[in-house]
């Protein structure tokens, strides 16, 4: 490269989502050193070209955002990829983008195969809850468009199937059953893929407490279509239920009473449809 103009150009075409690496930035350069490459990066950052989002990570930086401190990132689905990776945006982030719950959530949830050791991460002005999984587990089953970048993401189903693992990745049990209800008031539920990812993501409880909850949902639901797709949900997670009992919402210390039916705590309370 002759000029910084030059050097940022390249950046620019090789990043779509406008976040760079040493490796980016190698490959748009045309050149096999890394550590040059991530030299020029850091010179480019203390001139205010880009904006250091973490280590060995930037952000091209608009021209109006080069006053001091600049603007936060604008999209943190994209960042995450860029950040996280491997990695999908998942629990509450997911129930959002699917409309399963009008909820606002500060953070962008996101799972994560990455080596992270917080739960929570502010990178760029903008708040991630990090959930940490083997990077094989780190792949969501859908994928949205983010004006020009493709942004892994969970399913509704696998939404559903991740919460029922883990409650707390949609704000707990009491959440995971509003959002469940809004599921199969949906009329566009795919029955056929939420029984595969029950069937391949689940953890042992999963079963237990979606088909619990969809089970209590249901009693009295007028709605005969909302009715429907409640109580398939309650058969496909019996032909899924394991050995042992735990409790609904394992964020709850108390261990409440027992369900035998569902091998349940009913630790947490979750109220039946308005009829």
């Amino acid at each position: 490269m002759d000029s910084r103009k030059d050097a940022l150009a390249e950046l620019a075409r090789a990043s779509s989502t406008g976040i760079v690496t040493a490796e980016t930035a190698a490959a748009a350069w045309h050149s096999s050193d890394r550590r040059a490459a991530s030299r020029r990066l850091a010179a480019l950052s203390r001139q205010g070209w880009l904006r250091r989002v973490r280590k060995g990570t930037y952000e091209i930086s608009p021209l109006e955002a080069r006053s001091a401190g600049g603007a936060p990132y604008e999209d943190p689905w994209v960042l995450a990829m860029k950040v996280f990776g491997p990695c999908y945006i998942g629990g509450w982030s997911a129930a959002e983008h699917w409309g399963l719950t009008e909820q606002l959530f500060r953070e962008t949830f996101v799972v994560t195969g990455a080596n992270v050791r917080a739960v929570h991460s502010t990178v760029a002005g903008l708040e991630f809850r990090l959930a940490r999984v083997p990077p094989e587990r780190a792949v969501g089953d859908a994928v949205v468009w983010r004006r020009t970048a493709r942004v892994p993401c969970s399913s509704p189903e696998r939404t559903l199937v991740d919460a029922g693992n883990i409650p707390a990745w949609v704000g707990g049990a009491r959440h995971l059953g509003d959002i469940i209800a809004r599921y199969a008031e949906t009329r566009t539920p795919d029955l056929d893929v939420f029984a595969r990812c029950l069937s391949s993501h689940r953890r042992g409880a999963a079963a237990k407490r979606l088909g619990f909850l969809a089970d209590r949902l249901g009693k009295g639901e007028q709605d005969a279509s909302t009715a429907n797709t409640l109580a398939s949900i309650r058969d496909i997670a019996l032909r899924h239920l394991s050995a042992g009992i735990v409790r609904l919402d394992p964020a709850v210390r108390t261990r409440g009473r027992m369900n035998t039916a569902w091998g349940l705590w009913i630790n947490a309370e979750v109220a039946r449809r308005e009829t």
